[in-house]
């Protein structure tokens, strides 16, 4: 049986006149005989009853109107959902993204900026360190992966460079290096340091260890199971002090203050990644697009 012999059988059934059916379906009254008479054999069942110059429906034509009506609009939904979803308009897109990436702002107007473009589209957000992008990406849990730092040379994916920049020391307004424009590294001797635990972004860790190592000073870690507003929060209360992209400044607490480091010399490098496969998916090559419009990238 195929969809033909149901769109054949549905418009006879609407006419109730063979001819009729055929000058709606654009097609030899003959052909579409035939083509109910084998509906009727693979069925085993007659269809239609002679009535007059046209003809109606059996009582088992009746009960399987229902059933070819109902294959025939379900099988109309999959075609218009399989041309919606190569065209970008309907599907799911998950983003895997670091959780530092709150602190630059560039998430939240990517995103909001896709659904505006995409309404019917499900955007799941997911919450990954950065160096936990590439295996699930590999996995396919995700569709594209904001973070930081540039993966190793791979060509099953892409990345796109979206941000470099200096990290700076976020303090108090009322601490005692507060009023200073600018710092430097042995100015923060035996200050304590709020950061989240190594396991949330090891290489910016150990980058920023090592920095402090090459001026002969140790870094003094407090670590803290918080999110950056918590951070900040700490900050302002005095709690220590932090280190944050130099681009968050304007977005800061009002307790505390963002200074550059002259000879710190830490940069954060914000990418896009995503798989080499998916380079023509209507979805992904969206988000990347509006990645692009949003967040230029720019040289610090």
């Amino acid at each position: 049986m195929e969809l033909r012999h149901l769109r054949y059988f549905v418009a006879v059934a609407e006419a109730e006149h063979f001819g009729r059916a055929a000058e709606r379906l654009h097609v030899s009254q003959s052909p579409l005989s035939r083509q109910i008479a084998q509906l009727e054999d693979e069925l085993g069942i007659e269809l239609f009853l002679p009535a007059g110059r046209g003809v109606k429906l059996s009582p088992a034509g009746r009960n399987f109107l229902a059933g070819a009506r109902a294959t025939l609009a379900c099988a109309a939904r999959a075609v218009e959902d399989a041309r919606a979803t190569a065209q970008g308009r309907i599907g799911t897109i998950v983003i895997g993204f670091d959780g530092a990436l709150a602190d630059t702002l560039l998430l939240p107007q990517i995103v909001q900026t896709f659904r505006a473009h995409h309404p019917n589209v499900e955007v799941r957000l997911r919450p990954l360190p950065s160096e936990d992008q590439l295996a699930a990406l590999r996995d396919d849990k995700i569709s594209v992966g904001y973070g930081y730092h540039s993966p190793d040379d791979n060509p099953l994916v892409r990345y796109r460079v979206l941000f470099r920049e200096r990290v700076g020391v976020v303090m108090s307004r009322s601490h005692r290096l507060a009023a200073r424009r600018t710092l430097r590294v042995a100015d923060l001797a035996h200050e304590r340091f709020l950061w989240p635990p190594r396991k949330e972004g090891p290489r910016l860790h150990d980058d920023i260890i090592a920095a402090f190592r090459a001026h002969d000073h140790t870094l003094e870690l407090a670590h803290e199971e918080a999110s950056g507003e918590v951070l900040l929060m700490l900050v302002a209360s005095g709690e220590g002090l932090s280190l944050f992209p130099e681009s968050t400044a304007p977005t800061l607490l009002a307790g505390v203050t963002l200074k550059r480091v002259r000879d710190l010399n830490v940069t954060i490098l914000g990418r896009s990644l995503w798989r080499a496969a998916d380079d023509k998916d209507p979805l992904v090559r969206s988000l990347l697009e509006i990645t692009n419009s949003v967040h230029a990238p720019r040289r610090q």
